[in-house]
């Protein structure tokens, strides 16, 4: 069954900024709601990932999509881009699930997170055993890696956007391999085996650290799925929706 779909603003405001988001209901469901929250990628926004928010609505599953604050050169939320780092995206990203949990129609004990690239990363970091499951496109585990040794004096360009020393500044200090092993529910990850920016082996590493996790990867497929993989995506993670 597919559900019609409520498209609504829903802005989240909280004492370091607002972010700007959307939500995707289905209309006429019954009962509390299954959530998913979607995060963005790096100098993308909510755009990006609401193909797959419009059809987990239509699967009868609450969607949320937003932008990180200065996460993209054309964020709708609060915030530059050379005050954002990894950290204040997983400030953003509690900030967007308390206000999920927060709503009446809400099944609390059913919320998910999915994420694309360094919103993947910024997904796995964030999420605790509240959270039911996570859904990770091409991750960017590699960020530590890339980052860790570097330093930025005051501020540089790196793919469109503007970011600064705070970016490096804001990267984990502890083992993020260590850390996402405490994490107790299913995970699902995806990526394909043609990625130049986030090289598959830091997912197949992701995989083995996670206590449940399966990785699905995409012959031929780089960062940046085509239209073909990216459909199949989709109906891969909306028909486990379908039976849950």
């Amino acid at each position: 069954m597919k559900y019609n779909i409520s498209e609504t603003d829903m802005p989240i405001e909280f004492p370091e900024g607002r972010l700007f988001g959307k939500a995707f209901s289905p209309e006429g469901k019954q009962g509390k709601l299954k959530a998913v929250i979607l995060s963005h990628g790096y100098n993308s926004s909510w755009r990006a990932v609401s193909d797959m928010a419009h059809a987990l609505a239509e699967c009868g599953v609450f969607a949320y999509c937003y932008d990180f604050r200065g996460g993209s050169v054309g964020s709708e939320s609060s915030g530059s881009s050379l005050d954002m780092s990894v950290t204040s995206e997983m400030t953003d990203l509690k900030q967007a699930i308390e206000a999920v949990k927060s709503l009446e129609n809400i099944d609390r004990e059913n919320i998910f997170l999915y994420g694309e690239s360094q919103g993947g990363f910024v997904t796995a970091l964030t999420a605790d055993d509240s959270i039911k499951g996570l859904y990770l496109l091409y991750p960017a585990f590699c960020i530590p890696d890339d980052w860790g040794s570097r330093q930025i004096k005051d501020s540089i360009i790196l793919m469109g956007m503007h970011i600064s020393k705070k970016f490096c500044e804001g990267l984990p200090n502890y083992d993020v391999y260590e850390h996402i092993g405490k994490y107790n529910g299913r995970v699902r990850i995806f990526h394909g085996d043609a990625d130049g920016l986030v090289a598959l082996s830091y997912s197949e590493r992701a995989a083995e650290c996670f206590k449940n996790a399966s990785l699905k990867v995409f012959p031929g497929e780089g960062h940046g799925f085509s239209p073909e993989a990216r459909k199949e995506l989709i109906e891969d993670v909306c028909a486990e929706f379908k039976q849950l």
